[in-house]
């Protein structure tokens, strides 16, 4: 059994000192060395799902989205501190990588700083930053259509804003039929922040990290090397370690059952499940690697990147 480091995640989060006004404004969701891990030549083959197309391209122009985590202060200046934290633990992620598919043990503070690397690479995302955005802007509007849904009740609340003192009672009628009328027939576009979003990804990543720091570590490795691990820009996928019965709420991290796979590099998966906080290295043959692509490109969002265009995408196997 492994130790458990004693740095919490909370303590991972970007400090707030001396405002940082420079960094880059091409920002990788997909850090570039990690997409180096896939790549051959200096180049990786990503599958367009959409388009069903594959292109050679090199990892600086993937996985880039220009100021995705720049954040704006009170003074509408840029700030570039989170660029910088993620940027921090991808410094730290690379060495453990680089270790776990040599085979080579890590100590429980590389665990650790490996373990915040993925649960960030699971929420920082754009489709997990879109989805916050989604989740919010519906639950606003739930809150709206509640408040709103009855004329009287609504004039009477306007009645007591100073703002409609002295105002006659059919414009306050009006309005207030006005306000029921967009509020249940979606009349109102809720949007919201990007950066907020962003930050709510985060903190979900910090929360996620000594759950994957607990769990055992199973380093999956391939035993031909002529057959190769996929990664995708969903890269941590999430499933049970047995079938489960459907159910409303779904598999969460924090489950018991819970199987997270998350690809090391072309050579090695790692494997994230149990409690004990243990740590085994295991090889597996080209129909295990086969399955394990399957299962991570059936989760992609929009690409997969591999090693090669010589190798067949799981999308059209």
């Amino acid at each position: 059994m492994s130790t458990t480091s004693n740095k919490s995640a909370a303590a991972a989060a970007p400090a707030t000192s001396k405002p940082l006004l420079t960094g880059p404004k091409r920002q990788h969701f997909l850090p570039r060395f990690y997409l180096e891990n896939f790549s051959v030549n200096g180049l990786v083959a990503v599958y367009a799902r959409e388009q069903d197309t594959v292109r050679l391209q090199q990892p600086v122009n993937t996985g880039v989205i220009g100021h995705f985590y720049t954040m704006e202060d009170a003074e509408g200046r840029k700030r570039f501190e989170l660029e910088q934290f993620l940027s921090e633990y991808e410094g730290k992620a690379k060495p453990v990588i680089d270790k776990l598919a040599a085979r080579e043990a890590i100590n429980a503070d590389e665990r650790s700083d490996l373990a915040i690397f993925i649960a960030l690479a699971a929420t920082r995302t754009p489709d997990v930053v879109d989805s916050l955005k989604a989740f919010n802007a519906g639950m606003v509007t739930d809150i709206m259509k509640r408040m709103f849904n009855d004329v009287n009740e609504v004039a009477t609340r306007l009645r007591e804003d100073r703002d409609y003192a002295g105002k006659p009672d059919d414009e306050v009628m009006a309005e207030a039929k006005l306000m029921v009328t967009m509020a249940q027939n979606d009349g109102l576009k809720v949007s919201t922040n990007h950066r907020w979003a962003v930050g709510m990804a985060i903190k979900m990543a910090l929360e996620i990290a000594p759950i994957f720091a607990g769990r055992d570590w199973l380093a999956v490795h391939r035993d031909n090397e002529k057959k190769s691990f996929i990664t995708t820009d969903a890269p941590v996928f999430l499933t049970t370690v047995a079938p489960r019965a459907n159910g409303f709420w779904g598999v969460g991290f924090g489950n018991a059952g819970a199987l997270v796979f998350f690809p090391l590099k072309e050579s090695c998966t790692l494997a994230m499940f149990g409690d004990k906080g243990d740590l085994r290295h295991t090889e597996v043959g080209t129909e295990k690697v086969r399955q394990l692509n399957l299962g991570m490109a059936a989760k992609c969002q929009r690409f997969v990147s591999k090693r090669s265009m010589n190798h067949v995408f799981p999308q059209r196997a």
